[in-house]
């Protein structure tokens, strides 16, 4: 007995935005190969477009390997089929993809995030089924994340700050058949589609209409609050070219340097920073990184692009007897910008943009601000402008022996061979002070930082935990002994005698406000010292 066929089909479905001529949606490079063909086509009285054809590979990439064993010739290929149906629907244009069809389409006029923001709007709160998602934190964790059963925003862990979401699986109702479905969200989205070509058109207006739709459920707000742009981002050319007038100094924006998070936990008793590749210079070595010195020498380059500049620049962290304690990291990485478009927060660091919705930024910055005001009551002196760090934790320990000096005594483990600082004061009742002057928002993610890596390794390594009470018991002449773990952080900050959340970049107030969650889970206080100079 043969089988009904199905009336809906799965198929992936972009919008696209930015022309009124269809083809202009489609990658010249396709429309010139003859074994493309562009077809104009009508669909239940709309006119779109078709493009079918085939991606040929001239030789497989295998074939060199195999003729390599025999010394036979070997002519293999592989023909990939790809067609994109081209509909507009309203004020929109969906480009319907099969096979390899989403090469055909010219990404930079993509809707970012459209299938995510439609599955916010459409899923069963309770019903998720996988999560790819990246943090803004020390770890640089990406992961995909699976719950077959289905499980809620909070079961994936998107409930913290600092999150960022680019694919999401899960469940919900789009016909009118009342049926569950499966659907996929990212950039794409993925939905089974009416057959019909009536009812296609249909399903299309239905998507359109759900996308003029406040998101429900507070939860799935969560998944579109922050969102990475990737490279053919319609926004991304204008992005550059703002921070690229910032760089030249043509534009008064919020500029700085950020400390990029790959390897945070080598970073830990920096003397100089060494740049690299510099046009028409040897090395060049500085006390520290600043924006200022990134734009000196880029307005010694004016026919080069500042972004690419940077990219090829590179620097490393030093120590005092010259060893390098990082690997080269490009110099774009240590970028911190922030610019609006149409009322929309948008920040570069470490070499990403990421859009900001405008409720989660005032969220961050609140949370931010609470952290910032939680103020210990410790009492600790000036510290003068011209002193160093390390010789003002001597200071403290000099006018008060409570006060024990762990600064800049690392702990090397199998896990952190180059060291880890746990702080740089140990308090009077065993808080962990980390001391650290503010000169910009680049020292207060450093600090952050090191704090996250420190609390880690007092956590879950054992070896860890021995080194710092062997330091204690060494460094206090026997009279103190260290504990397990910290049961509060003191984050001490020099400079102006006061911490405002403006003085600190959007994704500063990020890393902070998820070092203070991940603390917090683990019955760590969190409180803040503002030392004047």
């Amino acid at each position: 007995m043969s089988r009904t066929p199905a009336c809906r089909s799965r198929a992936t479905v972009y919008r696209l935005t930015g022309t009124d001529e269809l083809k202009d949606l489609v990658r010249a490079k396709y429309l010139e190969r003859p074994e493309f063909v562009a077809h104009p086509a009508t669909v239940a009285g709309a006119t779109g477009l078709l493009i079918v054809g085939q991606i040929r590979a001239a030789t497989v990439r295998w074939a060199a390997d195999v003729m390599g064993y025999t010394g036979l010739d070997v002519d293999a290929s592989n023909d990939t089929a790809a067609a994109v149906l081209l509909l507009p629907v309203g004020q929109h244009v969906y480009a319907l993809c099969y096979g390899m069809g989403h090469h055909l389409i010219d990404y930079s006029l993509v809707e970012p995030g459209f299938g995510l923001q439609y599955l916010a709007r459409v899923a069963e709160v309770d019903d998720l089924r996988s999560v790819t998602r990246h943090t803004i934190d020390s770890r640089a964790l990406i992961d995909r994340r699976s719950i077959p059963a289905g499980g809620d925003v909070r079961a994936f862990g998107l409930a913290e700050l600092g999150t960022v979401v680019s694919k999401v699986v899960g469940r919900g109702i789009v016909a009118s058949d009342g049926k569950s479905v499966t659907i996929r969200g990212a950039d794409a989205l993925n939905m089974p589609l009416a057959r019909d070509p009536a009812e296609l058109l249909g399903d299309l207006s239905g998507v359109s209409a759900t996308m003029t739709q406040p998101i429900a459920h507070p939860d799935l707000e969560l998944l579109t609050r922050l969102m990475p742009l990737q490279p053919r981002h319609p926004q991304r050319k204008t992005l550059d070219g703002r921070l690229a007038a910032a760089l030249r100094g043509q534009a008064d924006e919020r500029l700085g340097t950020g400390w990029p998070w790959e390897q945070s936990d080598e970073f830990s008793a920096v003397d100089t920073v060494r740049l690299l590749h510099v046009p028409r210079k040897d090395d060049v070595v500085l006390r520290w990184l600043s924006i200022d010195d990134l734009k000196e020498i880029i307005d010694t380059c004016p026919s080069r692009n500042p972004l690419d500049l940077l990219r090829t620049m590179k620097v490393m962290l030093m120590a005092d007897d010259d060893n390098a304690l990082s690997p080269q990291i490009p110099a774009i990485k240590w970028i911190a910008f922030e610019t609006r478009i149409d009322d929309r927060l948008y920040f570069f660091h470490d070499g990403r943009w990421f859009a900001v919705a405008q409720d989660y930024e005032s969220q961050v910055r609140t949370e931010a601000a609470r952290i910032l005001g939680t103020r210990s009551t410790l009492a600790l002196p000036r510290w003068p402008e011209d002193m160093a760090e390390k010789d003002y934790n001597e200071l403290v320990a000099h006018q008060d022996g409570r006060y024990l000096v762990l600064d800049r005594k690392l702990i090397y483990t199998a896990v952190h061979p180059r060291g880890v600082e746990h702080c740089d004061l140990l308090g009077p009742n065993d808080e962990f002070i980390h001391v650290k002057r503010l000169r910009g928002s680049d020292d207060a993610s450093h600090l952050f930082a090191q704090v996250h890596v420190a609390v880690e390794q007092l956590l879950y390594d054992a070896e860890g935990r021995r080194g710092l009470a062997q330091k204690v018991t060494t460094r206090s002449g026997g009279t103190r002994t260290a504990p397990e773990s910290p049961a509060k952080i003191v984050l001490a900050i020099g400079g102006r005698g006061k911490l405002d959340v403006d003085d600190l970049f959007t994704f500063s107030q990020v890393t902070l406000v998820r070092l203070s969650q991940y603390l917090e889970t683990r019955g760590i206080n969190v409180e803040v010292i503002a030392v004047p100079s």
